[in-house]
């Protein structure tokens, strides 16, 4: 048992058919179907090693319905049989009877992906566990299983059917990923060494200006590097304009500006802001002062100011978690951000989490030696604020003894008393 939670160590699943939930969500070309950082793949293989002796199931997601990287598993299902051999199989179904006769052949030393769950229209469904149990879809798969583990630490924020739903009906524990997850943020919010710097940049303006906040109003960071999308709204909040083209990614823009310019005031000595941003000017990187920002090209990566503040910041720093890169490195010239702060903390002496999808994959594609790569972009956040993931509640609450109902008390019957001889009453004369 570990955090409240049971762990891989609690069980006994040799020779046991285990249903394994994962997060191999990848991003994948749609014109060759191919998977562009398989990260995410590589981390399930402790836990599968850990199954070794376990007849394995797995249920995982690829995007969501209507995005166009809402696609089957059948490349993920690919990638699996090149890094852990033939004994991985692929079936094209979830419920139905060539999912449950594929699920029943699997035997110990055999590993079956199920296709995309997110097909079921009711895997989206957000609920407490108690009602997601009662779901066709663990209704159906939970009785075929003798226990479910929970690896799926990049959706732990979500509280939906197969991530919540089984751990009501199996014995339930957490898998090695979510295990080494929860170990690396416990180091950083709450046993960090000394000064603590965040980093925070892409996109998702909505979710990363709450955990910014969050940290401050927290006292969790020493000090607050903030890029990205993100840093427009406090650009804009300092008096400076950030023009009509770096706003219009950011949905709802001004309702930010009131709480940016409190937080500004506030935290002035731990929010760090960029002095120069790069443009993107028709595909040649222009860099140019915060003061000057171009009413025509959108912002695409922090100059050569910030790169050197920033990394200054970093190299003295204790603790660093970072979520989100400072720039859109996919971009050739716009890179040179991204890539300095993550070489800055490879060469610090600090504990360094990255996370996020596209920054924690940057760093896997760089090879550079971080202290650790978190799978989860959404879960690290909301784990940031100090919030309690569903997926971790539901965990806990599985492992949790169960209270016993107070034993029936015997029913007391009363006393059975002698019947009441009549009373003799003297006989009527004639």
């Amino acid at each position: 048992m570990k955090y409240g939670i049971k762990t891989l160590e609690d069980v006994d699943v040799k020779g046991k058919k285990v249903l394994v939930r994962f997060d191999i969500n990848a991003t994948i070309t749609k014109k060759d179907m191919k998977i562009q950082n398989p990260l995410r793949l590589k981390e399930i293989g402790d836990t599968l090693n850990a199954l070794k002796d376990a007849a394995v199931v797995i249920l995982a997601h690829q995007g969501r319905a209507g995005d166009k990287d809402f696609t089957t598993l059948a490349p993920h299902a690919k990638v699996m049989q090149e890094l852990f051999g033939s004994k991985v199989k692929f079936v094209p179904d979830i419920l139905g009877p060539a999912a449950i006769d594929a699920i029943k052949k699997v035997k110990p030393g055999e590993i079956l992906l199920l296709e995309n769950v997110r097909m079921l229209a009711e895997e989206t469904l957000e609920a407490p566990p108690d009602q997601l149990a009662k779901t066709y879809l663990v209704e159906t798969l939970a009785p075929l299983f003798d226990v479910y583990v929970n690896d799926a630490y990049g959706a732990a924020h979500r509280g939906q059917t197969s991530l919540v739903g089984f751990t009501e009906k199996l014995p339930s524990v957490m898998g090695k990923i979510m295990e080494k997850e929860l170990d690396a943020m416990d180091k950083v919010m709450t046993k960090p060494a000394k000064p603590r710097v965040f980093l925070i940049g892409g996109a998702k303006v909505d979710t990363k200006f709450d955990v910014a906040k969050a940290l401050l109003d927290n006292g969790k960071a020493d000090k607050l590097l903030v890029c990205g999308l993100l840093q427009n709204v406090f650009i804009e909040a300092m008096g400076k304009s950030v023009k009509d083209v770096n706003k219009k990614p950011i949905k709802n823009f001004d309702k930010y500006i009131p709480e940016a310019k409190k937080l500004l005031e506030k935290y002035k000595d731990i929010l760090v802001l960029p002095d120069d941003l790069a443009i993107n000017k028709d595909g040649v990187r222009e860099e140019v002062s915060i003061d000057n920002l171009s009413d025509k090209y959108a912002t695409a990566d922090i100059g050569e100011k910030t790169i050197k503040k920033f990394t200054d910041i970093i190299s003295k720093a204790g603790t660093i978690a970072a979520n989100g890169p400072p720039g859109v490195f996919e971009t050739k010239g716009f890179e040179k951000g991204s890539k300095a702060v993550l070489e800055a903390m490879a060469a610090s002496k600090a504990y360094v989490v990255v996370g996020g999808g596209e920054l924690g994959g940057y760093a896997d594609d760089l090879k550079v030696k971080l202290s650790f790569i978190s799978t989860g972009g959404g879960a690290m956040l909301e784990y940031m604020t100090g919030k309690e993931l569903p997926v971790i509640a539901a965990l806990k609450k599985a492992a949790a003894p169960k209270e016993a109902k107070p034993a029936a008390k015997p029913e007391v019957k009363p006393e059975a008393k002698p019947t009441a001889k009549p009373e003799a009453k003297p006989a009527k004369k004639p």
